[in-house]
């Protein structure tokens, strides 16, 4: 049993469902205020075909819900959905442990 399930585990693995399922996240802290915005690309309706015909680009702004930063990010995939370069102006890209981190740090202070 184990040698088909390592044979034909792949077939049967199961398959991301749900809002996020075809979606790349990003994380974004602007330079105006310092706030951290998740940012969703949709896979499926956000990539354009790039000038060479064969690669994705994806050119988003981001405005925070805070102080109304914008940042503006370019993103380029290869042919496969795969993230090739990254481009941004208005903030830097941080992690996911940033960006909950500076949820909690939100949620104890008073608005």
């Amino acid at each position: 049993m184990k040698a088909l399930k390592q044979l034909f585990g792949s077939l049967f693995a199961p398959v991301p469902s749900g809002p996020d399922a075809n979606a790349l996240i990003y994380f974004v802290r602007g330079k105006r205020c310092g706030a951290v915005t998740r940012v969703r690309i949709n896979r499926m309706n956000d990539l354009s075909r790039d000038e060479d015909g064969v690669s994705f680009i994806v050119r988003k702004g981001v405005i925070d819900d805070v102080c109304f930063g914008r940042v503006d990010l370019t993103l380029r995939f290869d042919s496969r959905h795969n993230e090739i370069g990254r481009e941004i102006e208005g903030g830097e890209f941080v992690t996911k442990v940033d960006y909950e981190a500076w949820l909690a740090s939100r949620a104890g202070s008073p608005s």
